[in-house]
């Protein structure tokens, strides 16, 4: 599914992903993004693996979720991207990672998320087997973050068709994305009464001394970046 950026988040997006920067109308390449060192780690050897299992797998100073199911291995991010709970702990059934805590529902093959809690998918990283040992390779800057977000498309002008979301929580925002992820181009609007930008509720009376910035589902920046 193709991007199609808007002006508000294209110089940021093109900065983190490469392209191209103009001075004095001359177009010139930007240097490509700084994925950090290389990391290549034999975690264990595949016949000690049997099928149907998850393990948690030291990757050069992190931790990696592996997975083996139906004979292929998978290497995702270890903790659920909703509240960090190990995924290790979780069920793995039908090529779904299913934590352990609240629900939240992952794919072993992607990483990508299926089901909620939860708006972030899990990292994926690469895996090989290589004479019977199972490599694990990604670099730092990957390893460093926990989770990501789906590929998403922004507003196109030529597209008229608006989707009125009315309410501003968890169940709102999850509608707003999956529209965008799925490829609509037209307007996306959310409707609420709240002040705020959409904030985890169940925080309130969970963690008590968490901050504004830790309680907002996603920052200002993201809502104009996908033209929400």
């Amino acid at each position: 599914m193709g991007s199609l950026v808007s002006k508000r988040g294209s110089a940021e997006i093109a900065g983190n992903q490469g392209g191209t920067n103009s001075s004095e109308g001359v177009a010139k390449p930007l240097p490509p993004p700084d994925v950090g060192k290389p990391i290549e780690v034999k975690v264990c050897k595949a016949s000690d693996m049997q099928d149907g299992e998850m393990r948690e797998v030291d990757v050069g100073g992190g931790k990696a979720l592996l997975i083996k199911e139906d004979g292929e291995f998978s290497a995702l991010g270890h903790k659920c991207t909703h509240y960090g709970a190990p995924l290790v702990k979780g069920v793995l059934c039908n090529g779904r990672v299913r934590c352990p805590w609240h629900g939240a529902c992952f794919s072993a093959k992607t990483g990508d998320i299926e089901d909620f809690p939860g708006l972030d998918s899990l990292p994926k990283y690469e895996v090989t087997v290589e004479n019977d040992s199972v490599v694990v390779k990604t670099n730092k800057k990957v390893l460093e973050k926990s989770k990501r977000i789906k590929e998403m498309s922004c507003h196109s002008p030529d597209i008229d068709t608006v989707y009125l979301i009315v309410g501003g929580g968890g169940a709102a925002i999850s509608c707003a994305e999956t529209l965008r992820q799925e490829g609509f181009k037209g307007r996306v609007v959310m409707a609420t009464k709240e002040p705020h930008l959409p904030y985890d509720r169940p925080k309130l009376s969970k963690a008590l001394d968490s901050s504004g910035e830790a309680l907002a589902l996603r920052d200002k920046n993201f809502f104009s970046v996908y033209d929400i």
